[in-house]
């Protein structure tokens, strides 16, 4: 250890004796790993901005339970008659079985119209059962929102959203207890809601009801407090659909929307990965400007190895001093490139900001971004340090101390 050491001393004094020439030298693991530094930054801050993005439009905590319509036979599509259904009791037992992990709602929606004296206007219509204000970013301006009692007796109550109200009466408590019409069926309205992008041109009913007056199955929609936990409460719900129905899980689809964040992760490590792979070049002509260093420095100190091997260095003790001058110079290349690399992430963000919409965008550096820069280095000393450490080793200590 203390002769690697010392090789690494010697190569320190090298690079101080020849600075001007160590860093044209240099120069191409200089701007390569540079310019992989501001890549995988880029790339790491990207897909974390990404990932925000999705998540403010998509939630990624959500899962969706639901029978299957179709099935395949000889690679023909069949629609599926006689689906299983889930039943409101049902429901409830699967709300009991995760009730600590998740919130449930057995919600669907489709699209019909509603009449209020001589108003009429377009409207998705919703079920939902007495927990389905937890998932609307919303919450009640006037009355109250669907009650448990409302699912059990299939109650005809209703709940409007405002731009429905607003469209229905110039007056939005005063609809509070009044009876709208959908499709032929009379509802008592007992809440309004403040208002939401979710809840626009939306009105609520029971999900005992809705079932009623849709053809459409509804589905069991479950929010996780974690997106962690999503493959453990998948695996909940297989079991329970296993045990409650004779077609077991395989009759049902469970859907998440972690593809969608796993898909986008796989595009930016495409990215990274190519961009990588072309700035590498820079790095592999730089790792030639090392080998060209250390050939020159084997030149150079032709007699000086002479003398060491005369007086008992060994092959390997040769070797070694010039893979550790090998390995410095890489190292201390990198360790430039990744100031600069740094530096110019700093001038670039800024810039980006100034032109885009999306957000705040910053880059991230994480510990792989630094790890890589030290396998970098130790991967270029040792590939392109071993040619000239193998030809200083094979000099004989006659013909190295007669060199001039």
């Amino acid at each position: 250890m203390g002769q690697f050491f010392k090789s690494i001393s010697i190569a320190l004094q090298n690079i101080r004796a020849n600075p001007l020439h160590t860093f044209l030298s240099t120069l191409g693991i200089i701007i390569g790993v540079a310019a992989l530094v501001g890549i995988l930054a880029l790339g790491d801050g990207l897909e974390q901005t990404g990932r925000e993005q999705l998540a403010n439009t998509t939630s990624l905590n959500i899962i969706t339970v639901n029978s299957k319509r179709t099935k395949t036979v000889d690679d023909i599509r069949i629609q599926i008659k006689n689906r299983p259904e889930f039943t409101i009791e049902k429901v409830q037992e699967l709300r009991s079985l995760v009730q600590n992990k998740v919130l449930l709602e057995y919600t669907g929606t489709r699209s019909t119209e509603i009449t209020y004296k001589d108003s009429v206007s377009g409207i998705y219509l919703q079920g939902s059962l007495e927990f389905g204000l937890q998932f609307l970013t919303d919450s009640l301006s006037f009355g109250r929102y669907i009650s448990k009692e409302d699912v059990i007796k299939s109650s005809k109550t209703i709940v409007l959203s405002p731009e429905i109200a607003d469209k229905l009466s110039d007056s939005r408590v005063g609809l509070i207890g009044e009876t709208v019409e959908i499709e032929g069926v009379r509802f008592q309205v007992v809440g309004i809601l403040k208002g939401s992008p979710e809840s626009t041109q939306r009105v609520y009913i029971p999900t005992s009801v809705y079932t009623k007056l849709s053809e459409e199955y509804p589905n069991i929609v479950l929010k996780a407090s974690k997106a962690e936990e999503i493959p453990l409460i998948e695996q909940e719900i297989e079991n329970w659909l296993d045990r409650n129905f004779e077609e077991t899980s395989d009759a049902f689809i469970i859907s998440t929307n972690r593809a969608r964040v796993e898909q986008f992760s796989q595009g930016i490590l495409l990215f990274k990965l190519i961009m990588g792979a072309i700035t590498g070049i820079s790095v592999l002509v730089g790792g030639i400007g090392v080998m060209n260093v250390l050939l020159i420095s084997v030149t150079e100190r032709t007699k000086e190895i002479g003398i060491r091997k005369a007086t008992g260095a060994k092959k390997k003790d040769i070797v070694l001093q010039f893979m550790a001058e090998s390995v410095t110079i890489s190292f201390v290349g990198c360790i430039i490139g990744w100031i600069v690399g740094i530096v110019g992430i700093f001038i670039f963000v800024p810039i980006v900001n100034s032109f885009t919409e999306i957000g705040e965008f910053r880059a991230a550096i994480g510990t792989g971004t630094v790890l890589s820069i030290l396998v970098i280095a130790l991967f270029v000393g040792i590939i392109f340090g071993t040619y000239p450490a193998w030809r200083a080793a094979q000099l004989t200590p006659v013909d190295a101390i007669r060199h001039e």
